[in-house]
């Protein structure tokens, strides 16, 4: 029996059992490597420390408080004295009780790891119901097998490694859409009225609604920008707007105002309006028109990146998005010129474009629009077309299962995209592996033990390789891709990521740091280190100064700690430790030491008097 047509599958993938595969791939490539692997900077560890602070806030004594740390409470999220409402506060909320439960209560037990549970939670979320809105669209062997590509493309794995809001806004999102992805089916795409069961009906309008609230509550204007260009697209197309009433507006904004309002009229008390909305201004207006601290990319940005960010269900993306386009509509060529311009003949079709297969078009509606938007935004970062994910694997999954089938022929233009993305395989199946270890990776048994699971998959891809320019067998070949990324991220993200401590340069400070003060009592600061991982770790202990205030710093604290670059260190300064290792906050190496001063007075310049 074939695989591409076994009645076994499809009947497994749309049951428990293919709800509980799901969950088992989802944490073999999540777990490996959570607890282990230090804080990531910046936003990580922004992220972490700012819900530490929260838990703080309520789990300290009141005497064991500080001011300047735990003001915001539960309103507003803090990172040392600063706060950061650059995010509303959902993904602290869901973080501090994370780290709440896991610790029992006690801050002072927690982890780096604890603050990204939610993010592998939502993570899990995401592909099922990626997999159950699949399963209302297409072949249960195509709804599971986009939802397990999904689970295991880079982006996914390694966002759930993080402890930040983005992972929790896909869920929302992915959720809200499921939501308007009922309405729309329950309308169909006819010009029939909306029936009488769906006016009764508010499942789907409260599956909407809800996730979107949340959404907006985790990451601002994302989820009711992808849902709202999505069912503006489909009433474009279909020349239809009635079925927008089934959405129930009336009841989203109610639930939208009960959950977000709340939280902003808290927000208005402690720092007052006019200030917050300068915040949401710089966040979204500025960050869409210009290129916020660096991250800039030319319009075609994500989808150069969705090669190697959705590998390995990039073998056929693009051709199962034609094959969605050309089933999803329809054009009537009847007014078309035989002599007419490719171009007006392309604007002709979008402008006559009408609904065919609904699920095509909705999924395409969901991309397309959204995807502009991200491509046409100044500032960039791979991230951030992640809520467009979900679509773009339910089109990928089931092109694979019809060019299994014979159905999508394969043209010869593919054959340079298939050539790529074997080589892709390769470059990332054998150049992190080998990347990680030139950066001095510490030997343990997980690396024996987990690197030969890598090298059987590795073989067993270049076995089936030759099968991606075969149509009869792709799916073989996908299968096969999808084992090769498991044992992969399960190798890379256990055995050698967190073992390779020159990309960690505050893990290896933070050892140095015990090894001199191993009762963590003397003061530290930092000059020309100010990562956010360095306060996560020293509890938001650390001082993080200039050069001019270090002659300040060892007046009032004589027996503190100083860390320098080490191009910075003085003829007054005793070094204690060095360190050296890869910044890849800023894309260089980088030394640092330890310093003490050799005598007590020094002036404010830091040079002995």
């Amino acid at each position: 029996m074939r695989i591409g047509s076994g009645v076994i599958w499809r009947r497994r993938a749309c049951g428990p059992v293919g709800g509980l595969a799901l969950v088992v791939v989802c944490l073999a490539v999540y777990l490996p490597g959570l607890a282990s692997i230090p804080p990531i900077d910046r936003d990580e560890s922004r992220f972490a420390q700012a819900s530490r602070q929260m838990f703080e806030s309520r789990a300290l004594a009141p005497t064991e408080r500080d001011d300047g740390l735990h003001s915001g409470g539960l309103t507003i999220p803090r990172v040392q004295g600063r706060d950061r409402l650059n995010k509303p506060p959902l993904i602290y909320w869901l973080q501090t009780a994370s780290a709440a439960v896991l610790t029992g209560g006690d801050p002072r037990r927690d982890a780096i790891w604890m603050y990204r549970v939610p993010s592998l939670i939502a993570a899990i979320v995401t592909v099922l119901a990626t997999w159950r809105i699949g399963l209302s669209m297409f072949d249960p062997r195509a709804a599971w097998l986009g939802a397990v590509l999904l689970a295991v493309s880079p982006v996914f794995v390694w966002e759930a490694h993080q402890a930040r809001a983005d992972h929790v806004m896909v869920a929302c999102t992915t959720l809200a859409v499921w939501g308007l992805w009922t309405v729309w089916r329950g309308r169909g795409a006819s010009a029939a009225p909306v029936t009488s069961h769906l006016r009764r009906s508010v499942a789907p309008a409260l599956l909407l609604w809800l996730p979107l609230a949340l959404g907006i509550l985790t990451k601002g204007p994302i989820a009711p920008l992808v849902v709202g260009l999505t069912a503006l697209c489909l009433s474009l197309i279909s020349r239809q707007w009635r079925w927008l009433g089934a959405t129930r507006p009336l009841l989203g904004l109610l639930i939208v105002g009960v959950v977000v309002v709340p939280w902003l009229v808290a927000v208005a008390r402690h720092v007052g309006l006019e200030r917050y909305w300068s915040v949401v201004y710089e966040e979204v207006f500025v960050r869409a028109g210009s290129a916020k601290e660096g991250h800039w990319g030319p319009p075609g940005y994500h989808l150069v990146l969705l090669v190697a960010l959705f590998w390995p269900g990039s073998l056929l993306a693009g051709a199962a998005f034609a094959r969605a386009i050309r089933r999803g509509f329809r054009v009537d060529d009847a007014g078309f010129r035989p002599l007419s311009s490719p171009l007006r003949r392309a604007w002709r079709a979008i402008v006559e474009a009408r609904p065919a297969r609904t699920p095509e078009c909705f999924l395409v509606a969901w991309i397309v629009p959204a995807w502009i938007v991200f491509e046409l935004s100044f500032t960039k970062l791979p991230h951030y077309t992640m809520p467009l994910y979900p679509a773009i694997a339910l089109l990928t999954g089931r092109g694979v299962l019809a060019a299994a089938s014979g159905s999508l022929v394969l043209p010869r233009s593919q054959r340079p995209g298939t050539a790529l993305w074997l080589g892709l395989s390769v470059v990332l199946a054998v150049g992190i592996p080998v990347g990680l270890f030139t950066l001095g990776v510490r030997h343990s048994g997980s690396i024996y033990v987990l690197g030969v699971p890598w090298i059987a998959s590795l073989l067993a891809f270049a076995y089936h390789a030759r099968g991606a320019f075969a149509p009869g067998r792709v799916l073989v070949t996908q299968l096969a891709g999808v084992v090769l990324a498991v044992a992969l991220w399960v190798f890379a993200l256990h055995a050698l990521l967190p073992g390779a401590k020159r990309l960690f340069l505050t893990d290896l400070l933070a050892e140095r740091i015990a090894e001199i003060d191993p009762e963590g009592f003397r003061p530290i600061a930092a000059i020309g280190y100010h990562e956010d991982s360095l306060v996560f770790r020293t509890r938001a202990t650390v001082l993080l100064i200039d050069e001019q205030q270090q002659g300040e710093f060892w007046r009032e604290h004589p027996d503190g700690l100083l860390i320098v670059p080490k191009e910075r260190i003085l003829r007054s300064h005793s070094v204690l430790a060095e360190v050296e290792g890869f910044n890849y906050s800023k894309g260089r190496r980088q030394g640092l030491a330890i310093v003490r001063p050799f005598w007590l007075g020094i002036q404010p310049d830091g040079e002995a008097p």
